[in-house]
């Protein structure tokens, strides 16, 4: 009893010592100071958003499984005059996703055939242990995205805008195109 009281304590210090459960933004277009050029509709700037897993108490998973937490897409629309029209759209990702509906069970199964018989006036028996796995795919989990109003942002030629901690920064403006960098 005592080893059990053990187990269980030194299991539920291990899992309350885990980190806290974030979310972190990363860009997903390259970051560069080379000169890019882009047409309307492009995509000049795209973020994405992921969560820690929580585990049983509420904490990140030890493993840094994640899940979606939505992402922010900026777009070239057009210019007028010395100004570049960005669109920037905003997506957040809700989910009931913890580490106990994204991880798979595997059960063993163990058999144990036993023989006793004889062969003539010779007693003889035997046995044999078999084990087999049932594998139960993790039951999974529900998320919905929510699309905020997207922003419109102008930017003059020589100046920049900061998105998710990024600076774009427009450096030549046509009414079809957009030179910029991104750092």
């Amino acid at each position: 009893m005592n080893r059990l009281s053990l187990l269980f304590t030194c299991a539920a210090l291990t899992l309350s010592g885990c980190a806290t459960v974030e979310t972190k933004t990363s860009m997903v277009t390259p970051i560069s100071n080379s000169v890019r050029e882009a047409g309307p509709g492009d995509v000049v700037m795209s973020f994405e958003s992921r969560r820690s897993l929580p585990n049983i108490v509420g904490k990140a998973d030890i493993w840094g499984r994640t899940t979606s937490a939505g992402g922010t897409t900026v777009r070239f629309i057009g210019g007028r005059g010395n100004q570049a029209f960005f669109e920037r759209s905003d997506v957040a990702v809700e989910s009931n996703a913890t580490t106990m509906t994204e991880s798979p069970m595997i059960i063993p199964q163990t058999t144990t055939t036993t023989v006793d018989g004889t062969i003539g006036l010779t007693s003889v028996n035997g046995s044999a242990r078999s084990t087999s796995y049932q594998y139960i795919p993790p039951r999974g989990s529900t998320q919905y995205s929510t699309a905020r109003q997207p922003i419109r942002i102008a930017v003059e030629s020589g100046r920049s805008v900061t998105i998710q901690g990024k600076v774009l920064k427009v450096l030549g403006v046509s009414a079809n195109s957009v030179k910029y960098t991104v750092r």
